[in-house]
């Protein structure tokens, strides 16, 4: 595998590439939770719209993103409720129920401003198996870290083990699981597994 430039710097045509791959990730969440998308194509307009690129750490193999890690501090999202982004793609009253479902949903998911929450980290299909997944945890800690923070807070599914084993060898533990199958079930899953890291308690992984 050619190797991995980890960064937080893109260029715009990188942009669309992130915007491809978190629809990629998420198609279920992006159609039935998030954005409530009917193609792919209006997804990606809306993402490469929405995203905060400078809210991400990026992993790149030969100038192409194969994943990244999206991150919120307080109320600076990577993914923040857009209405314009919203209205570029949909009609004024399609683009204001979306964008009020986005914006609820998203109001569970900032926090104070001394905690980072990971939100998401994503790794392409054929670039998986190569650690490009721990490569960006160990950046964000570092990011943190420099903000002196003391805390970095993560959801994960229930239908994503790999991601939890993962999560649990950095040293991230379970705070609470919520059950969620009335809201989320077509988006894929039951329930959702909230996560905590210490940095005070990090240790080399």
């Amino acid at each position: 595998m050619n190797q991995i430039e980890i960064t937080q710097q893109l260029h715009v045509q990188q942009h669309e590439q992130v915007a491809h791959l978190f629809y990629e990730a998420f198609p279920l969440k992006v159609k039935h939770l998030w954005f409530y998308a009917k193609t792919k194509e209006q997804a990606v307009k809306l993402l490469s719209q929405s995203i905060q690129f400078e809210q991400g750490i990026y992993a790149l193999r030969n100038e192409e993103v194969v994943g990244f890690l999206g991150y919120n501090i307080g109320k600076r999202a990577f993914t923040p409720a857009n209405y314009r982004a919203f209205r570029n793609v949909y009609s004024p009253f399609e683009a204001t129920w979306r964008f009020l479902c986005y914006a609820f949903y998203l109001k569970f998911h900032l926090y104070q401003e001394d905690v980072l929450h990971i939100d998401p980290i994503v790794v392409s299909e054929e670039a998986r198996g190569h650690g490009i997944g721990k490569l960006l945890l160990r950046k964000v800690e570092q990011l943190a870290m420099n903000q002196h923070m003391t805390k970095i807070n993560l959801e994960v599914v229930d239908t994503n083990p790999s991601a939890q084993k993962l999560y649990k060898h950095f040293g991230y533990r379970i705070q609470k699981e919520l059950k969620s199958a009335p809201v989320t079930v077509k988006a894929g899953f039951k329930k959702v597994i909230f996560m905590q890291k210490c940095l005070e308690d990090n240790k080399t992984v």
